[in-house]
């Protein structure tokens, strides 16, 4: 009888830690499936604001232009920006983003003055750049990008105590996949304050 009990009670333990085991996987797999549904939501929800934005100009004077440029920037942006400096929206133009060096002599050949343009190295410069202007008493940045662009500099501007407004260029086309990658980059500067130089 003894010999019959004995392995009964050995394999109790090992029932019972199976049944844990399996009750930790189950839950850890709820767990995952609430964070990428939490996730996709986020996305989906930054993606849906960034389209909502780039629907709206909201061109209005403004202490600083911030000129969101792409790596290769377009003429329809390069013309938009300038337009918008030439008909007095603000006196001071800042140029981000990973088409930089080709925006500013862009605007430069269009005639803007040198001494209207501010030239920050990075995201963390432009930034820095923003900030000095609530410093000197400006309260407000007028956002000039592509439609992608616009929600995380927007944010950015805000962030820096201004109040932000977004004016993109007329007839760019709002790309889905663009606006998901750009929900990407808007949600690692919410979260973990990550802005890469391309963007900034």
């Amino acid at each position: 009888m003894g010999t019959s009990a004995q392995p009964a009670a050995e394999r109790e333990p090992r029932r019972s830690s199976t049944v844990v085991l399996q009750s930790g996987l189950a839950q850890a797999r709820r767990l995952l499936v609430i964070v990428l549904a939490l996730a996709g939501l986020g996305l989906g929800l930054a993606a849906l604001a960034g389209a909502l934005q780039a629907g709206r100009d909201e061109a209005r004077r403004a202490d600083i232009l911030l000129v969101v440029a792409p790596a290769v920037p377009g003429a329809p942006l390069i013309d938009h920006a300038f337009e918008l400096y030439r008909r007095g929206y603000a006196r001071q133009v800042v140029v981000a983003g990973a088409g930089r060096p080709q925006m500013e002599a862009a605007l430069r050949e269009r005639g803007l003055p040198p001494d209207a343009l501010g030239t920050p190295d990075d995201a963390a410069a432009v930034a820095e750049r923003l900030r000095s202007v609530r410093a000197a008493g400006g309260d407000s940045a007028l956002v000039v990008a592509q439609p992608d662009a616009l929600l995380l500099h927007l944010k950015l501007a805000h962030d820096q105590g201004l109040r932000a407004y977004g004016s993109p260029p007329r007839g760019q086309p709002v790309e889905p996949l663009a606006l998901l990658h750009s929900a990407v980059s808007y949600w690692a500067y919410v979260l973990l304050g990550r802005l890469d130089n391309g963007a900034g």
